[in-house]
């Protein structure tokens, strides 16, 4: 027979579903559970078994020393693990502590009432009260309260879980996006951008041929829109790393843009993500002429002239720009080479591409 009070939800459990991840919101719930309860302390114990989050102690009654005691220490608990071992479905009520059973004994607590359940993918969550020997034992109405928060806690550890996943994979891929010295974006394999970085979205805006609509990246062409939910689809096969290029035709007589798509390593309790990279051979790359004349002794007329070079400007173009002739331009230049022991432009330009 159904246990009565596992059909009347604990208020509880909706304050801790609208607490999301903030734990110290999660710690005043537990606060009034322990208030409520007339108990010496009260814990909530997650243990994701992956370890890939650990543990978390929201508690109630315990200084910080204690806590960070109990959460070293919540293995060796006799009464956690008594739970586990006759794999309580519920909440019991323990006999009377000894000064030897248990953590909490060594804490001041007597009497204990509370349950262990385990939570597929994470591990176990447990939820626990304790008073001291001046308070009186827990009574079975006390058991039959707490097992209307018990029968929830399942439930709600794995929705904390989850979205301490979601957190940490959001910030994850935040910090790819903003470090990203390339224009880049994160997406699904529907298209649907998680993140982009300023560089991405401004080569979008700057080509009609892109559509960055309603957080859905595409194209405006059907036949490269086509061609690229073709490309999205062939990632279901590909193993993570994998990296598919995708020419992208521009009118004007301008080149064709590189889009690079790479199947990104899974990230916990979500899809896997694609990283697109936008290339626009248009645009030269932005030379760092200052970190380059930190190595080598440049002079304002070497250090002009690269940054020419590097915008694709020829020896006599620069003769022109600089009204000098093409002899001092190409004098200035072997002095370059000298410094930078290069022998030729191209040599010249791809070291200062790579310090770049």
């Amino acid at each position: 027979m159904l246990n009565i009070a596992q059909s009347r939800p604990s208020p509880y459990l909706e304050q801790l579903y609208e607490c999301g991840i903030n734990d110290s919101d999660i710690n005043l719930v537990v606060e009034g559970m322990r208030h409520d309860s007339g108990s010496l302390l009260s814990l909530i114990l997650l243990r994701d078994e992956e370890k890939n989050f650990g543990v978390r102690l929201f508690s109630s009654g315990l200084s910080d020393a204690q806590q960070n005691y109990y959460l070293q220490h919540h293995r060796q608990d006799i009464w956690f693990n008594h739970y586990l071992e006759k794999g309580c479905k519920g909440v019991v009520k323990a006999e009377s502590l000894s000064q030897r059973a248990g953590l909490l004994a060594g804490f001041g607590a007597r009497f204990a009432i509370g349950g262990v359940c385990q939570v597929r993918g994470y591990g176990v969550s447990s939820v626990s009260c304790y008073r001291d020997q001046s308070q009186s034992d827990f009574n079975d109405q006390d058991i039959q309260y707490w097992d209307s928060l018990y029968f929830g806690l399942a439930a709600w550890s794995r929705h904390y879980w989850n979205l301490v996943g979601l957190e940490s994979q959001n910030y994850q891929l935040q910090q790819l996006v903003r470090h990203h010295g390339k224009a880049v974006a994160i997406i699904d394999d529907k298209g649907a951008i998680y993140y982009s970085n300023a560089a991405f979205n401004r080569v979008a805006d700057e080509n009609q041929e892109l559509r960055m609509t309603q957080g859905i990246f595409s194209f405006y062409g059907k036949e490269q829109q086509r061609y690229f939910r073709d490309l999205l689809n062939k990632f279901a096969y590909l193993q993570s790393g994998a990296c598919i290029y995708m020419p992208v035709s521009r009118t004007g007589g301008l080149r064709p843009l590189l889009l690079q798509a790479t199947l990104m390593n899974g990230l916990r309790n979500s899809e896997r993500f694609i990283e697109l990279v936008l290339r626009d051979p248009e645009h030269a790359f932005t030379p760092n002429i200052e970190a380059l004349s930190n190595i080598y002794p440049l002079t304002s007329g070497e250090k002009e002239l690269l940054l020419l070079l590097s915008k694709g400007y020829s020896s006599g173009d620069i003769a022109d720009m600089r009204r000098v002739k093409v002899e001092t331009v190409r004098s200035t230049l072997k002095s370059v080479f000298k410094k930078t022991d290069c022998h030729s432009q191209s040599e010249l330009l791809l070291l200062l591409q790579s310090i770049s």
